[in-house]
This record gives C-alpha cells, sequence and structure tokens, in this order.
C-alpha cells in the first residue's frame, strides 16, 4: 500500500508540474502577443505627415495646417504638414499613393486631383480614385463670375442677354489654366447659353484674377475669398454665384442653380485622402478626428468669416460618391470643351 501510494503521489506530481509548465508557457506567448495586439490598435504611433500639393501660403496649405494643428492637440503627436508643389498635384498624390497604408501619411487636396487630373494626363501612373481612399471632404471654396469694373452689366442674365443681342462684342475670360475647374464650368455657361466668350489661360489663379480686374479680359471665376479686395474696391464685380450655396459677404447675388444653371459649377473642394488599404478602422477614426477639429467655433469663424470657406464635414463614403459623379461629369465637360490630355 506505501509503495503504490507514494508511486502514485509521485505520478500526480508529474502531472502538477506538466500542467503549470503548460500554463507558464501559454502565459509568456501570450504575454510575447500582447504589444503586438495593442500596438495595432494605436493611432497614431508616429508623427502623421500630411502632404499637400501647393506652395505654402496657398489656400489647401493654410487649411491643411489648420486642420493639422487641431490633430496634433487631439493626438497629442505631432502632424506635419510637408508641401510638394508641382505636377498638377500629380507629385504629391503618387508619394501618398505608394506610401504605407497605415493613416500615418495622408493628402490635402483640392478635388481636381480626382476629377480632372486623371482625363488630363498621361503622365499619372496610377487612378487615384482606386489608389486613394477618400477620408474627408473638410472645406468648399465657393466660385464667384465677377466682370471688370467697367463692363456694362451687373448681372449675369443681362451679360447674356447683350452678348446675344451684340451689344457686347469680343467678350473674353481668363481662367488657371486648360482643363481646370474654371475653365470647365465657363465653358459649360457658354454650352448653355450659346453666347461665345474667347477662353484666355493663365498660369494659376492670381494671374487670372489680375488680368480680369486690369481689363486684358472681361470676366473670370474665382473663389470670394481671393477677390473679395477687388469687389469691395469696385475693380471686380459680381455677376453670379458658380457655386450651389449663397455666399455670405454676397447676399444678394444669385447661385447659378437659381438662375437656371446649376451645372455651371466651379466649387473647389478640399479634402483628405490617404492610401488604398488603409485599415477601415483607421480611416474612421481619422474621419471623427478631423470633424471634431472642423466643428469647433474657432475653426468655422476662421474658414467661414475670415477666409470666405464653408464647412463641409463630409464623411469617406459620401465624400468617394461624389468624387465620382463628378469626375464622370468633368469628363463630359472635357469632352465638350475639346480639352485633349496633355
Amino acid at each position: 500500500m506505501g509503495a503504490c501510494s507514494s508511486k502514485g503521489f509521485a505520478r500526480f506530481l508529474g502531472r502538477e508540474r506538466l500542467f503549470r509548465s503548460l500554463v507558464l508557457v501559454a502565459a509568456i506567448g501570450g504575454l510575447l502577443h500582447w504589444p503586438v495586439a495593442a500596438n495595432a490598435q494605436v493611432f497614431p504611433s508616429r508623427p502623421v505627415r500630411i502632404i499637400v500639393p501647393f506652395t505654402p501660403g496657398a489656400a489647401v496649405d493654410v487649411v491643411a495646417r489648420m486642420i493639422a494643428t487641431g490633430l496634433a492637440a487631439q493626438w497629442g503627436s505631432p502632424v506635419i504638414v510637408d508641401n510638394r508643389p508641382g505636377g498638377g498635384t500629380i507629385t504629391a498624390s503618387e508619394a501618398v499613393a505608394q506610401s504605407e497604408p497605415d493613416g500615418h501619411t495622408m493628402l490635402f487636396t483640392v478635388d481636381d486631383t480626382f476629377t480632372i487630373v486623371p482625363h488630363l494626363s498621361r503622365k499619372i501612373s496610377f487612378t487615384p480614385l482606386s489608389s486613394l481612399v477618400p477620408v474627408n471632404l473638410s472645406a468648399k471654396i465657393l466660385m464667384v463670375i465677377v466682370a471688370n469694373g467697367s463692363l456694362p452689366v451687373d448681372s449675369l442674365p443681362a451679360l447674356i442677354s447683350r452678348a446675344r443681342a451684340g451689344s457686347i462684342r469680343e467678350l473674353s475670360y481668363s481662367s488657371s489654366g486648360n482643363g481646370s475647374s474654371t475653365h470647365l464650368a465657363m465653358e459649360t455657361l457658354k454650352s448653355l447659353t450659346k453666347i461665345d466668350i474667347l477662353h484666355v489661360p493663365y498660369k494659376g489663379v492670381a494671374p487670372a484674377l489680375t488680368a480680369a480686374a486690369a481689363g486684358e479680359v472681361q470676366l473670370t471665376m474665382t473663389g470670394f475669398g481671393t477677390a473679395r479686395g477687388l469687389i469691395e474696391s469696385g475693380r471686380l464685380k459680381p455677376l453670379a454665384v458658380a457655386s450651389p450655396e449663397h455666399v455670405a459677404g454676397l447676399p444678394n447675388v444669385p447661385t447659378t442653380g437659381e438662375l437656371g444653371m446649376g451645372d455651371v459649377d466651379a466649387t473647389v473642394w478640399l479634402g483628405l485622402a490617404a492610401p488604398a488599404r488603409t485599415p477601415a478602422e483607421t480611416v474612421a477614426r481619422i474621419n471623427a478626428a478631423v470633424s471634431r477639429v472642423l466643428n469647433t467655433p474657432d475653426m468655422k469663424k476662421q474658414l467661414t468669416e475670415a477666409r470666405g470657406l464653408v464647412v463641409a464635414d463630409i464623411g469617406p463614403k459620401e465624400f468617394a460618391e461624389q468624387l465620382q459623379r463628378k469626375s464622370n461629369f468633368n469628363a463630359e465637360a472635357m469632352r465638350r470643351a475639346g480639352v485633349r490630355e496633355d
């Protein structure tokens, strides 16, 4: 009995030691894997970089920096704005599309990157709408059709009427370049109203605006914030808002939609995008953080009152749908305007 009891007790001890060893191995394995799983849920885990395809001081850059400041305060982590102008936004957007899809590198750009550039340039090596995922449509620049102060009309209907009657001859308009949103919107206006206006492309918004103020051309389309000083001085006069929404600073100027020309829309969208394959939960987290920044009273005041922009705050799904619709519309507008690929 004693010998049997001793052997049984020994076997019991052996099983107990084995059980404890297995528990210890499992525990160690869990500890080894825990930091990886935990880190996978942490965002951001390092500084975030927002690449902007425009020079410092441009409207897109200013808004990007305001958002970056708000995000850095929320996350307690640096958010760096990296300006990479040139290439018609291709250089910057390509860099983001090729970066690690973890949300730490993003693009803040205009909708042209998605809705015009792919139809205009053969140099682009990727498709923005499939290589990038829209995160947040943050703000809109409302556009205004303005005329040189000496032009003898005070509204878009008056311009169209007098142009059809032949009492205004040799009308011309400036744009920021072939295939730009202002070019396409003005060509749409010409198509709808059957009036002839000569297109004079310039290299950028500033020279196009200066040309209209100086009388080199009679008309242009531009952001209200950009033209406000020239409008207040009388060098330019607003004829219509080429955006669906009213401009707060021009309460008596109708929109093109109210005039029966809703397709004449040159609104510029400013939005954030990330590389395709960025996890949906990361995209949702960034969108929520940007939304909180945009809806602070100070941010709304800075964008609307100081800069004449409109806060949009549209999330990933709806932003992507709107970009696709606008891309399809612009492709047709470019065909109608005879814009060719570079």
